[in-house]
């Protein structure tokens, strides 16, 4: 359950006081409601290079920077056709906390030690999704095909 505190021109305004928001100074925003994005799995589809990937996952927030979510701690996971990996282990990033109107980008990348990484896809998930119930979102990007699982969990 969420409860919600009143500002000081709500408050204000409710009462019919127009001093308290004087002697109270500038009124505050309303407070913002917090949810989780919660990691569940990969599943691999189809893998772009010929046996296998070296998958890693980003995050970014707002347009960001982004930084390294999944693995923990590996340069990447290798993925192949028909591969599941559990994500869950990420869950206690940061960036992963977001409001109800924010957003994060998930993006896929694929790593190589003679060129430039290869983009997977990415996929854009927003706080408004919360709900129980896990989703699925298709990424697909140089060849390959991806699903990621998560839920977006009020905090």
């Amino acid at each position: 359950m969420t409860v919600r505190r009143l500002t000081t021109l709500a408050l204000a305004g409710a009462l019919g006081l127009t001093s308290l928001v004087g002697a109270a100074g500038a009124a505050q925003a309303d407070p913002v409601d917090y949810v989780q994005i919660q990691l569940v799995d990969l599943y691999c589809g189809d893998e772009s290079e010929g046996d296998h990937d070296e998958a890693y996952l980003n995050i970014a927030a707002n347009g960001g920077k982004a930084v390294r979510l999944w693995p923990a701690n590996a340069s990447y996971q290798t993925m192949g056709t028909g591969y599941r990996r559990a994500l869950d282990g990420s869950n206690g990033n940061a960036l992963l906390v977001l409001g109800r109107t924010e957003s994060r980008t998930l993006s896929l990348w694929d790593y190589d030690s003679t060129s430039s990484d290869d983009r997977l896809g990415s996929v854009t998930v927003t706080g408004n999704e919360v709900g129980a119930e896990t989703q699925y979102r298709v990424l697909e990007g140089s060849g390959g095909v991806y699903t990621l699982a998560y839920r977006v969990v009020d905090i």
